[in-house]
C-alpha cells in the first residue's frame, strides 16, 4: 500500500510542505493536515523590537511545516500549580525566542477552493504567558469537525506591551504600546490573504479565545483596522470592557509608566532598551493593551457603550468558580471571580446586545478530574479549555470518564457549529437561546448534562 504523500500548499509568501496530523490517539478518523511554524511577519528582533509587525519575507522552494516555531519569550508558573499542569505542561520542551511570530494551521482539506469555516484561536496567560503551540491548543480534533483551525503566537509582557514616550517618537502616528495585539491583527491579515489555499473561506473567519486572549478579541471589535477580517468572534471567561481594574489607560498614563520600568534598567531612550536582553524584559515589570492611538484610538469601554464596535456574532460564557485561582488568604473566591472575570463578560454580551448584534452566553459548570496531588480549585478559571476545543486526548495522565468526553464532544460540537454558521445551536441539538439581558438570561450551562437555564448576573459586577 502507496503511502500519502504529504500535504502541500502555496501561499503569498511560498510553498509549504506539512504532515498528516496523527495526534496522541488514533483520534480522529477524518485525516487532518498540519501545516506548522509558519511565519506571519519578520521576526521582531534588533531595530524591529517595539515596532508593529513587518511582512515576513518570502521564501524559495518548498519550506518545511512540520514543526512549531519557537514560542515568544515568556516567563513560567509554578511547576506544582494548577495552571501550570492544565495548561503549559507539554510533551514537548518548551522553546522560547524572540524571533516567535509563527502560526499554525489544522485542516481536513487542504485544498484550494474547499471554502471550510475557519477558526482563529488567541491563547491566554494574562499577557505574560502562553503561545500558540500548546498542547491545550491543538487544533487536530476541531479541524476534524470541517473546521480550518489557526493558532499563533504573539509578544508578550513587556516586548509586547511596553509604552515609552521614546518609542512614540518613532512612529508616524506617535503611538507606542499594543505590539502584540498588532501581532493578533498581522496573524488574522495573513489568515485573510492566505488561507483560501489551505481549504478556508476568508468570509467565514471566527476570532477566539480564553482569557486575556478573549479581552484581545474584544479589544479588536473595538479597533477598525481588523473589523474586515473576521464575522464572528467566541470569548471565554473575560473581557476588555468592564474591566476590575478599569477602563484601558491612556497614552500618557501608559509612557509614565513605561518610563519608570525602563529607568529600572537605567535605559533612558529605545537604542539603550534594545540592547537589554528580552528574557531579562519580559521577566521584570506587568503590561498589557493600552489606548495607543493607532490601533486603538479611543478606550474600549467607549466603544462598546456607544454601540460602534464590530456587530458579529458573539458567544461568551464563564466559568463557575473563576476566582479560585487568583484569590488572596482572606478574600472571598466568588467575588473575585465576579470582578474580573463574569462581570466583565455580562458587560461584554449586554452592550453588544444592546447594539443589536446576536449574542449568546453559556456557563461551565462541570469540574474536571484533576491529577493526583493538586488542591481542588472547582471548576477554576480556564477549566473549559480541554472541553471547548475537545483537547482532553492531549493530558493523557489525567483520569477522564466518559462524562468528560461526551460533554467535550458536545461543547466542541456547539463551538463548531457557531464557527460554521455564526449560530451555536443545530438541527438536532439542545435549542440554545440568545442572550436577552441585562440582569438575567437564558443560557446553555455545560455541567453534568448540558442544558438550558436562567443565568444573573453577579450583584455587583465590575
Amino acid at each position: 500500500m502507496s503511502r500519502r504523500p504529504p500535504p502541500r500548499a502555496r501561499t503569498r509568501g511560498g510553498r509549504l510542505v506539512g504532515e498528516w496530523d496523527r495526534g496522541p490517539t488514533p483520534r480522529p478518523r477524518v485525516p487532518v493536515a498540519a501545516f506548522r511554524g509558519i511565519p506571519f511577519a519578520a521576526p521582531p528582533v534588533g531595530d524591529l523590537r517595539w515596532r508593529p509587525p513587518r511582512p515576513a519575507e518570502p521564501w524559495d522552494g518548498e519550506r518545511r511545516a512540520t514543526d512549531f516555531g519557537p514560542a515568544p519569550l515568556q516567563p513560567q508558573p509554578p511547576a506544582d500549580s494548577v495552571m501550570y499542569r492544565a495548561n503549559f505542561a507539554d510533551r514537548r520542551t518548551l522553546v522560547m525566542s524572540e524571533d516567535c511570530l509563527y502560526l499554525n494551521v489544522w485542516t481536513p482539506e487542504p485544498t484550494p477552493g474547499s471554502g471550510l469555516p475557519v477558526m482563529v484561536w488567541v491563547h491566554g496567560g494574562g499577557n505574560r504567558y502562553g503561545h500558540g503551540s500548546q498542547d491545550i491548543h491543538d487544533g487536530r480534533a476541531m479541524a476534524a469537525r470541517g473546521l480550518v483551525v489557526v493558532t499563533l503566537n504573539h509578544r508578550l509582557g513587556a516586548l509586547g506591551f511596553l509604552a515609552h514616550p521614546g518609542l512614540a517618537a518613532e512612529d508616524a502616528s506617535g503611538a507606542s504600546g499594543n505590539y502584540g495585539l498588532y501581532d493578533i491583527a498581522a496573524a488574522l491579515a495573513w489568515v485573510h490573504g492566505n488561507i483560501a489555499v489551505l481549504g478556508g473561506d476568508p468570509g467565514r473567519i471566527t476570532l477566539a479565545g480564553n482569557s486575556a486572549g478573549a479581552a484581545h478579541i474584544c479589544h479588536l471589535m473595538a479597533a477598525r483596522a481588523a473589523r474586515g477580517h473576521f464575522r464572528a468572534a467566541i470569548g471565554q471567561s473575560a473581557s476588555g470592557v468592564g474591566r476590575a481594574e478599569g477602563p484601558l489607560p491612556a497614552q500618557d498614563d501608559a509612557q509614565r509608566l513605561g518610563v519608570a520600568y525602563a529607568d529600572g534598567f537605567g535605559a533612558k531612550d529605545p537604542a539603550a532598551l534594545r540592547r537589554i536582553s528580552g528574557v531579562e524584559l519580559v521577566v521584570r515589570g506587568h503590561f498589557g493593551p493600552v489606548v495607543d492611538g493607532r490601533l486603538l484610538t479611543e478606550p474600549t469601554d467607549d466603544v462598546f457603550a456607544a454601540g460602534r464596535q464590530h456587530a458579529v456574532p458573539l458567544l461568551l460564557g464563564t466559568n463557575r468558580d473563576e476566582g479560585t485561582v487568583y484569590a488572596r488568604p482572606g478574600e472571598d473566591p466568588a467575588a473575585v471571580g465576579d470582578a474580573r472575570f463574569v462581570g466583565p463578560v455580562w458587560q461584554w454580551a449586554r452592550q453588544h446586545h444592546a447594539a443589536g448584534a446576536p449574542t449568546w452566553m453559556y456557563r461551565f459548570e462541570h469540574r474536571p478530574p484533576l491529577p493526583p496531588g493538586l488542591p481542588d480549585l472547582g471548576v477554576h478559571h480556564t477549566a473549559e479549555l480541554p472541553y471547548a476545543l475537545d483537547n482532553l486526548a492531549q493530558r493523557p495522565g489525567w483520569p477522564w470518564r466518559d462524562a468528560d468526553r461526551r460533554l467535550a464532544a458536545a461543547m466542541a460540537g456547539a463551538w463548531a457549529r457557531f464557527v460554521a454558521s455564526g449560530d451555536p445551536a443545530g438541527p438536532g441539538e439542545p435549542p440554545w437561546p440568545r442572550f436577552s439581558g441585562p440582569g438575567t438570561t437564558r443560557a446553555m450551562v455545560f455541567g453534568d448534562t448540558v442544558h438550558e437555564d436562567a443565568l444573573t448576573a453577579p450583584a455587583h459586577p465590575s
